[in-house]
């Protein structure tokens, strides 16, 4: 202590400086305090966030204006904005800390960094949808539903993969492009025209198209008109030789069944026709059947070495006009002593008047 009872200088300096490190270190308490209690707070509220989390959130976002491209006019830049609307969740909670350290982040410092990712990845998908998928710039606002899903396919599962996500669902809920731009007005103008052309082509070729299709069609018609006329000559062809068939073979049929009675006329007759003489036909080794009486002509005529008969002169015009009676053919009737041909009997000539004779049969033949 100093002379007379007051302090030093020195002593004076030294409690100043004890009181000033009491107050500091008063100080440093209260601060260690104030950050503990506000670390707590920042822990609690990264609890809610995640159990928020773990049920659901959704966050929508604005994309703004980026420049798409034409493939066909890469000079006309034609800003498009995009929104977006995610809802998402978090299934596995130890997974999703893992991935993105969650005691360093707050939820909304977590947001910005997912819409900044989903940001990027929208803007790949329209900026490449004309190129990749034929959707014209000038269509995207019409396209919507399908840029979507476009969007929701390559999104999702780069979404899953880098934040630890469960992404429940991802849409473009607008499409605005700037009507007003430069690029918008000069890649509308040029389509338009393009436009015109591809539709002026287009009505050209069909016209063409069509010329040639009346053009195959006049061919085709008369060549079916022709091929009718054909199948109708052929018709007419068949029916006729239908007709001819029909009519021998009802001669023939005729003319058998006369034939046949007369056989089984003459298997009854045979021996009283041996007994009144009657010569047998030339090449038959038999006896004729002995012919009814009749006040005209009567004759047995002999068809491919058969006996008919007997015929009166009606019928043997009929075998005249069907060719089985000519002048070869062998006649026999009462009264006759053998079989003779048919033109050598003077009472026949008369059938055979106005046709030509048989040709005899030349030598050697």
């Amino acid at each position: 202590m100093g002379l007379f009872g007051f302090s030093s200088k020195k002593e004076v300096a030294e409690k100043e400086r004890l009181a000033r490190e009491a107050a500091r270190k008063e100080a440093m308490g209260d601060l260690r305090e104030r950050d503990e209690r506000t670390r707590e707070r920042v822990l609690q509220g990264q609890q809610n966030d995640l159990a928020n989390l773990a049920k659901g959130s959704q966050i929508r976002f604005r994309i703004p204006y980026f420049d798409v491209y034409d493939p066909r006019f890469e000079n006309f830049a034609v800003p498009v904005a995009v929104e977006v609307s995610l809802v998402y969740g978090v299934n596995d909670i130890a997974l999703f800390n893992s991935i993105n350290k969650t005691q360093n982040i707050s939820d909304n410092a977590f947001h910005d960094k997912l819409k900044g990712q989903i940001t990027k990845f929208v803007k790949s998908v329209v900026t490449n949808a004309p190129a990749d998928n034929q959707i014209p710039v000038l269509k995207l606002e019409s396209k919507i539903v399908e840029i979507s899903e476009l969007v929701q396919n390559y999104v999702t599962p780069k979404i899953e993969r880098l934040f630890g996500v469960n992404v429940r669902s991802i849409d473009i809920t607008d499409i605005a492009v700037d009507k007003q731009s430069r690029g918008y007005r000069e890649l509308k103008a040029v389509t338009t025209d393009l436009e015109k052309d591809s539709l002026q082509a287009r009505s050209s070729l069909n016209i063409d198209a069509w010329k040639r299709q009346q053009e195959m069609n006049l061919g085709g018609q008369e060549e079916m008109q022709r091929m009718q006329l054909e199948h109708q000559r052929e018709t007419m062809r068949i029916q006729r030789e239908e007709l001819q068939r029909a009519s021998r073979l009802q001669t023939e049929t005729n003319f058998l069944g006369a034939h046949q009675a007369n056989l089984n006329a003459g298997v009854q007759t045979a021996q009283a026709q041996a007994k009144d003489g009657v010569p047998p036909m030339p090449g038959t080794g038999g006896m004729p059947p002995m012919p009814g009486a009749t006040p005209q002509v009567s004759y047995m005529v002999g068809v491919n070495g058969q006996q008919f008969g007997p015929c009166g002169w009606n019928q043997l015009q009929q075998l005249v006009q069907q060719g089985q009676l000519t002048h070869q053919t062998y006649v026999w009737k009462q009264g006759m002593p053998q079989w003779q041909m048919a033109g050598e009997v003077m009472e026949l000539a008369p059938l055979f008047q106005g046709s030509a004779p048989q040709m005899p049969q030349m030598p050697g033949m």
